[in-house]
């Protein structure tokens, strides 16, 4: 919700001035959850990282609930097809009939797996965090919730309808979530996705999409131009 130029700042200024202050917290709250791997297919470590977002959002006061996703399915290099459970997505609201309602999104899910040798943050300068997640996207996380913590303490919360959605399976595709965010999404009159904005400030808009593909191929191994009768073909007729 940008602020226009030449508005008047005093009903933000104190929220404002709140969030600036909890800067320290915030970015030892990025560090704590950034040792944490949350990988798509780690489920005890989503687990663990779900419980410490729930714990965190739950000073905001809403609802929350934990809504269980029937597993996928991946192909394994063997070729044959096996079920992929996934992580739940977390959803938290308050006052959903109110006359303006934002819809905010995120996920806790992250590209590195357990096994990975990216574990744990480390401070490039005295500026700038690197590690896992800080900001794609728990570090998007806490911007949320510090946002909202900051709307509920200003007089400017009563009119405002807001749920939160944090998915565990952001990373491969939303396979599991893409069906509820689409169902919660034409309850609001605003949605925004805390991913990090490009380098310059940009923030992105509509994006194509993405879709995963696997092809399963059998045959025998055989040379295909001296010993091609060893896959199986017949020597003569040849077949057309």
């Amino acid at each position: 919700m940008g602020l226009k130029s030449g508005m008047d700042m005093a009903p933000y200024q104190v929220s404002l001035d709140w969030i600036d202050r909890q800067q320290k917290a915030m970015v030892n709250q990025v560090e704590a959850w950034s040792r944490v791997n949350s990988g798509s297919h780690n489920l005890p470590g989503l687990a663990d990282m779900g419980a410490k977002v729930t714990e965190a959002f739950s000073a905001l006061d809403g609802d929350f609930e934990s809504i269980a996703l029937p597993p996928s399915s991946h192909v394994t290099p063997s070729g044959d097809l096996e079920p992929l459970p996934l992580g739940p997505v977390y959803r938290f609201q308050k006052r959903p009939d109110a006359k303006r309602r934002v819809l905010l999104t995120g996920h806790l899910d992250t590209v590195f797996a357990k096994d990975s040798p990216f574990q744990a943050p480390r401070w490039l300068d005295d500026t700038i965090l690197n590690g896992p997640g800080v900001a794609d996207m728990k570090g998007g996380l806490i911007v949320m919730l510090y946002a909202l913590l900051a709307v509920e303490r200003s007089g400017l919360a009563d009119d405002l309808g807001w749920e939160v959605l944090i998915s565990s399976d952001e990373e491969i595709g939303s396979i599991g979530s893409a069906a509820i965010l689409t169902e919660r999404a034409p309850h609001a009159h605003i949605g925004l996705t805390y991913e990090p904005a490009l380098a310059d400030g940009t923030l992105a808009g509509p994006r194509k999409g993405s879709g995963n593909f696997s092809i399963v191929v059998r045959g025998r191994a055989a040379h295909a131009g001296r010993a091609f009768h060893e896959a199986g073909m017949p020597l003569w007729p040849w077949p057309r």
